[in-house]
């Protein structure tokens, strides 16, 4: 069977899409942590999309690493792009509100922690968006090919008349040879 780039995007995807989730892993726990410590509205908005992405990214995991994928994630891809971006820009701006100074020496924890979900939102949305580009490459080159397990122009098929003698020849012709 010959390798198609169908193939070649599988591990690709599959990456993308390992990484996106435990980027939503880790923003979800930082999160979990500051919506049961903290006081922030900002914050439970994140913590939804992360657990959304950590259920919905398992199965599209095992969907992209089958050979049978060809571009069913995009919907899925697409819309949480989006999401993680709008969940980037909370923690943005969340972050800013909140006095964490860059050069202090005692710079507390809570700030530390608030840089890395902000950082790790940015991971989710870079990857998913990845995954995206991935997907839709998947999708394109699905179309090209045919059904599964179809190579359209891998090989030419004779004309179904070329070995069969005319229809007004004498019946006592000899067949060609094929």
């Amino acid at each position: 069977m010959a390798w198609t780039p169908r193939d070649a995007l599988r591990p690709f995807l599959l990456v993308a899409r390992l990484f996106a989730w435990l980027s939503a892993v880790i923003v979800m726990g930082i999160t979990a942590w500051a919506v049961t410590k903290r006081d922030g509205y900002r914050v439970v908005y994140p913590l939804v999309i992360a657990v959304l992405t950590t259920a919905f990214y398992i199965p599209a995991m095992v969907v992209s690493a089958m050979k049978r994928n060809r571009g069913y994630m995009l919907p899925l891809d697409i819309v949480f792009s989006y999401l993680w971006l709008a969940a980037f820009i909370f923690l943005a701006q969340h972050i800013g509100q909140e006095n964490c100074r860059w050069f202090s020496f005692g710079v507390s924890s809570s700030c530390t922690r608030k840089r890395t979900a902000e950082a790790f939102s940015f991971l989710a949305f870079f990857w998913t968006l990845c995954a995206m580009c991935f997907e839709i490459f998947n999708f394109y080159y699905s179309g090209r090919e045919g059904p599964v397990g179809m190579h359209p122009h891998a090989e030419k098929h004779p004309h179904p008349d070329a070995g069969r003698a005319p229809a007004d020849a004498p019946a006592d012709v000899a067949q060609p040879a094929a």
